[in-house]
């Protein structure tokens, strides 16, 4: 306590001193004016995120006096022959810069007044970013004590200070730069990665142990730099200097591990939007494989920052899932060979299991987890008894190599003959329904059943079969009939177009996807096109306005505008389309993952896929050009499971202003002038006191 009461009346009783509260409050006026006025949010997490950077150069200026000023003029023997240890000295000393510059740093709190006089301050958010540059003014001081101890001048001391801190600020930029091949340590080191949370209101275990550590390794080489006087003696050697340094080392070392294994967070804001929902941890609980994502984005972006928080929380609550970065620029052979498309997609792994994420929210990653986790491959299911196609068939009209297809990309598939005994159990086990070119009429029961399948969050697939037009049309009328109440419609004419095959007019080559549908997406960037037998047209069908807002529709394949039909009507047309019907629905109390008597909105869905070739996925033409990736996709994408929508919250964030000029103008004045004026004034009277003596 000696130590730490003599440097702090030092520090409050010098100019040096004053002049970086000065330099630093003035600076930090600017940056929070300047980031309120262009983003009118009464939140401080973009000026938390800005101004810590300063700290990189202020905290080495500070410490630069306590040992490498002291050795330049000869003080240092003086101060070493207290009668106190090397390491309380080192400690006191820490204290007192820290707790100087903790003072400085803590005006984040007049600007939470400022705010709160303007509009509602997430005050847990706000305080949860002021403790998170506490814990960085400690480390950072630290380090720059250490090196502050081994310096032989002032200068040396600030410079070097900087250069290691700015090298620290920088670690996460590397793994890119290096192509990942050290990303999980360096990414560990670096502290941006370990100061961002607390910015967005929350408080991780990890971060806290991680400050400490680095705090505890700058304490210890800072002990270690102070040599003792004398010989180099058996005693002198086991003296407690060299004991501190060993037990620090080991507490360094012992938090390190501490941080990287820590488990707990506290979510400071209002609506715990940073906290993993009940449906999340309910799902999480029930996968046993390990995890393992992979998010494509760029080293440092604010992309990186979002995905790093959210799968941090899944790592909270799951120790076996582990996750990485790619930089798309930095590694394109890895980004292609992983079937990447963009910035911001998210490859999740659950075993042997993979998938790809779109979006960066909770209910995306927890959806993709559920349908990963699954133990039973889900079916699905052919039509039969109406000649349609079938799924054992080798002939080249066959669909064997469609059904082998689906088994490839995690598919059971079976026959459902609606008609026989146990047909509706049978159509209940099924994940998606096939009608594959049926050349046969419907039975009224069989069209009703599938008519309610749809209903009850169904997935249909329908393929057309244009050789019916002529000796069974009422089979297009019925499957017309059976997709009409869902927006789409099939048009009785088969499409022709100039990019047919040559000699073959009905054999269209489609080579515009007109929609970014994931069903399409692979063949719109590979420029693969996609050929049509005898293709029927598909029309969307106008809703009521009841019903608009529940329904979209996608187009997926497109014709030419030299395409045609037998009437003349000129093209082009959609030869295949989607239609999803989505509504939020209440469960019913008790349900997965909720608690006793609460009720979850459960998200309720039908999607159907019409495509006017049944040819398309024949064993013929499965295999040419990019038919094989269209239809397995299209079967993919009907039949995925429902997001679970529970896995969400109340994005709630804090709420906007409106500045005028003359709030404006108060602002300026309270954040910056006031501040700066008076340490100022502190800073003169340090001055005019110095010069007294």
């Amino acid at each position: 306590m000696i130590v730490f009461r003599r440097e702090l009346r030092t520090l409050v009783t010098s100019p040096q001193a004053w002049a970086i509260a000065t330099a630093y409050l003035i600076i930090s006026g600017l940056f929070f004016v300047t980031l309120l006025f262009s983003h009118p949010y009464a939140d401080l997490e973009r000026y938390y995120s800005n101004i810590e950077t300063t700290l990189i150069v202020v905290a080495p200026i500070l410490a630069m006096r306590s040992f490498a000023e002291e050795r330049r003029t000869g003080a240092l023997d003086i101060t070493l022959s207290w009668p106190v240890s090397r390491w309380m000295l080192v400690a006191g000393k820490w204290a007192a810069n820290t707790v100087f510059l903790w003072g400085v740093v803590s005006i984040a709190w007049l600007y939470i007044a400022l705010l709160h006089t303007l509009g509602r301050v997430e005050l847990g958010n706000a305080a949860a970013g002021w403790m998170g540059l506490l814990v960085l003014v400690a480390m950072f001081n630290a380090v720059a004590l250490a090196i502050s101890a081994r310096s032989t001048s002032p200068t040396s001391a600030a410079f070097v200070g900087f250069g290691v801190l700015l090298g620290l600020w920088i670690l996460d930029f590397v793994p890119g730069w290096l192509g990942g091949r050290f990303n999980g340590i360096v990414s560990f080191l670096a502290p941006t990665n370990h100061i961002e949370n607390s910015g967005r209101g929350i408080l991780d275990a990890g971060d806290g142990l991680y400050f400490l550590m680095a705090a505890l390794f700058g304490l210890t080489l800072a002990g270690a730099a102070l040599r003792e006087p004398g010989r180099r003696t058996l005693r002198r050697f086991l003296d407690p200097r060299r004991a501190g340094v060993v037990l620090g080392l080991f507490l360094v070392v012992g938090s390190g591990v501490a941080s990287a294994q820590a488990r707990g967070q506290i979510d400071l804001t209002p609506e715990h939007r940073f906290s993993l929902t009940t449906q999340s941890k309910a799902v999480l609980s029930q996968v046993k494989a390990p995890i393992h994502v992979i998010g494509f984005t760029q080293p440092g972006s604010a992309q990186q920052v979002e995905m790093r928080s959210l799968l941090r929380r899944y790592q909270l609550l799951k120790g076996d899932l582990s996750f990485e970065f790619i930089d798309p620029d930095a590694q394109p052979g890895r980004v292609k060979e992983l079937g990447a498309g963009s910035y911001g997609e998210i490859l999740l792994q659950v075993g042997k299991n993979r998938d790809f994420v779109s979006e960066i929210s909770e209910v995306d990653v927890t959806s993709a987890i559920q349908r990963l986790a699954r133990t039973e491959p889900p079916t699905a299911c052919f039509t039969v008894g109406h000649g349609e196609r079938d799924i054992e068939d080798q002939r080249p009209d066959g669909y064997q190599n469609f059904a082998t297809r689906l088994k490839h990309i995690g598919y059971a598939t079976q026959s459902l003959a609606l008609a026989a005994e146990g047909g509706p159990a049978r159509l209940a086990t099924c994940k998606v329904v096939i009608l594959a070119g049926p050349r046969a009429g419907f039975l009224p029961a069989e069209l009703a059943m599938l008519g309610d399948f749809a209903k009850a969050q169904g997935r249909l697939v329908v393929l057309a079969d244009s050789s019916v037009l002529a000796s069974a049309p009422d089979v297009i009328t019925q499957l017309d009939d059976l997709i009409r109440p869902w927006g789409l419609g099939l048009r009785p004419s088969v499409i022709r177009d100039r990019s047919s095959l040559i000699n073959d007019p009905a054999s269209v080559l489609v080579f515009k996807y007109p929609s970014q549908s994931p069903v399409t997406r692979d063949l719109q960037a590979e420029t693969i096109p996609t050929l049509l037998v005898g293709a029927l047209p598909v029309e969307s069908v106008g809703l009521g306005p009841e019903k608009a807002d529940s329904a979209w529709l996608t187009p997926l394949l497109q014709t030419s505008s030299q395409s045609s039909l037998a009437d003349g009507t000129k093209g082009p047309f959609v030869a295949g389309a989607l239609t999803d019907w989505s509504r939020v629905d209440q469960s019913k109390p008790g349900g997965s993952g909720v608690s006793p008597g609460e009720a979850a909105p459960v998200l309720s869905r039908t999607r159907i896929g019409v495509v006017g070739s049944a040819d398309l996925a024949s064993n013929t033409f499965l295999g040419r050009f990019g038919n094989s990736t269209f239809a397995g996709q299209l079967v993919s994408w009907v039949a995925i499971e429902n997001d679970i929508i529970a896995a969400s919250r109340n994005p709630g964030g804090p709420a906007k202003l409106a500045l005028t000029q003359t709030d404006r103008g108060r602002l300026v004045r309270r954040a910056i002038v006031a501040p700066g004026g008076l340490t100022s004034v502190a800073f003169a009277l340090a001055l005019l006191r110095l010069r007294r003596r």
